[in-house]
């Protein structure tokens, strides 16, 4: 069977389990670009397995569905046009109902990770703006979101917000639009690595060592300070190195316009012809398609340019990939991983987090995503855009916030609560399962994940790694007391498995 054909098997069993589907959802399940799951989907409607709705963005599902719905529903005397039509209306309507709850699930777990514009939004789903603008005013009269006048950011209503916070996601996503003057005098870009609510990250080539590194680049706030200040103090073999940072100031639009770095921003003019849409146009209302405020056919648009100041940091670059990638080959590729590997790579996990904890800080972001590997395969411990003190300089406990990735957040990290560092030993509990345990879809993650976060394993969990399962059940203790430290963590790996430092300097990816 080619590689096609497997590949379009698959996604023929994954309609089968998981019932109707867009592209956006089928091209993240399985890790293909989406022009290649477009064209899967094409050859099996040719083939007649698949069929699309009409909506928009369309929905995808098996032929072999429609065809027993109609068996089953329509009976032999039902064949008059009045009977086609109220059955096409019903399915039309059935679609568009799924459809919609599709789009408002992804628009929330885009909002999860902080404000965004409706253009933002529609870009990432790949939905006209028209279609998002609706779907965020059903979930504003619902109250599940909410819109911030000043700044056109959408939020969910749950999520704390405050100005610094709204600055930083304001310009997050037009990072990469700006002229990087900050990096243009020593730096080559190479490629933009990853983009988020705290800043964008670039491979860059130093213009005079000739070394790659990586340079994260975020709008000059405390948080961005309170980041610098914790790499710097910060040295550990299986922490991300910090070499140095710097400032430089640039206007943030969000328009692709040339920018003068440091210079003051003046009111800028934007012409653009009345038939012709830009993507990229400026949307401080953000929604002009369903406000009455926005008048049709403007022929120019004046927006006043941002002008802000960013702070660049610069640190080594992890060739070797993230942990996300690691546990996907093994998911979803089939590459074989040991047990000793996995323990060996979890050992310097849990080591880099013993490192920030005796330094008295809390990372409160660790998951797959930002542990990263170097080139000799070593782990690095990356991203700490979150990271806080532990207590104050008198030793008086700190009031925290819910700030972080929500399905790896500790219980009191999640309610707001105070929290210690042990908030940091709950989402190292998912991550050692997950090195453990294939999860092959995304169906069986999203059903595992609740039980999991409650200390309930699948079964077969618990006979295949006894000893693991002992130790993961009190790193997913609800209550941070009965949780272990980092520190009894290595310990016990030292004890159980026998990993001595020889095995350690061990290449394993």
């Amino acid at each position: 069977m080619s590689a096609d054909s497997e590949m379009e098997r698959k996604i023929v069993d994954f309609l089968r389990q998981n019932g109707k589907s867009t592209v956006l959802i089928i091209f993240k399940e399985f890790g293909i670009i989406k022009s290649t799951a477009n064209r899967h989907l094409h050859n099996l409607e040719r083939s007649k397995q698949v069929f699309r709705s009409n909506e928009n963005p369309p929905v995808w599902d098996l032929m072999e569905k429609k065809k027993n719905e109609i068996k089953h529903t329509i009976k032999p005397e039902q064949k008059s046009p009045t009977t086609r039509e109220t059955r096409e209306t019903r399915e039309t309507r059935e679609t568009r109902d799924s459809c919609e709850e599709i789009q408002e699930k992804h628009v929330t777990d885009l909002l999860k990770s902080g404000g965004l514009k409706a253009r933002h939004i529609a870009k990432s789903l790949g939905l006209p703006r028209q279609t998002i603008n609706k779907q965020l005013y059903i979930m504003m009269q619902e109250g599940k979101v909410q819109k911030c006048s000043k700044t056109s950011l959408w939020t969910l209503n749950d999520e704390e917000s405050n100005e610094s916070y709204n600055q930083e996601s304001s310009c997050s996503s037009d990072h990469r639009l700006g002229s990087n003057s900050g990096l243009s005098q020593s730096f080559d870009v190479i490629t933009e690595l990853g983009e988020g609510g705290f800043g964008c990250v670039y491979k860059v080539k130093h213009k005079f060592d000739g070394k790659i590194y990586a340079v994260k680049k975020v709008v000059l706030t405390g948080k961005a300070d309170s980041e610098v200040k914790a790499l710097a103090r910060l040295d550990h073999p299986n922490i991300v190195r910090y070499f140095t940072c710097w400032s430089d100031s640039e206007n943030c639009t969000s328009n692709q316009v040339s920018n003068t770095s440091g210079s003051s921003s003046d009111v800028v003019t934007f012409e653009r012809s009345g038939g012709e849409e830009n993507d990229d146009d400026d949307d401080d209302d953000d929604d002009d398609d369903v406000s009455d405020e926005v008048t049709s056919g403007m022929q120019s648009l004046r927006v006043t340019a941002d002008s802000r100041t960013y702070l660049f940091i610069q640190m080594e670059f992890c060739e070797g990939g993230t942990l996300t990638t690691w546990i996907n080959d093994r998911n979803f590729r089939e590459i074989k991983r040991t047990t000793m590997d996995i323990h060996k790579i979890f050992y310097e996990i849990i080591s880099g987090v013993e490192y920030i904890h005796s330094n008295n800080l809390i990372h409160r972001d660790l998951k797959p995503d930002n542990i990263l590997f170097g080139s000799d395969g070593q782990v690095k411990i990356g991203d700490f855009g979150l990271v806080v003190h532990q207590t104050t300089d008198s030793g008086d406990p700190i009031e925290r916030s819910n700030k972080g990735t929500p399905p790896y957040m500790s219980p009191e990290q999640k309610n707001g609560r105070n929290y210690d560092e042990k908030t940091d030993i709950f989402p190292l509990g998912l991550v050692w399962f997950e090195m453990l345990w294939k999860i092959s879809t995304g169906k069986e993650r999203v059903k595992l994940w609740p039980d999991l976060r409650n200390q309930r394993f699948p079964e077969g969990f618990c006979d295949s790694y006894p000893t693991e399962n002992k130790f993961i059940k009190q790193m997913l203790s609800s209550t941070p007391e009965d949780r272990p430290q980092a520190k009894d963590i290595k310990e016990t790996l030292e004890k159980f498995f026998s990993l001595d430092q020889n095995l350690l300097s061990q290449k394993t990816i």
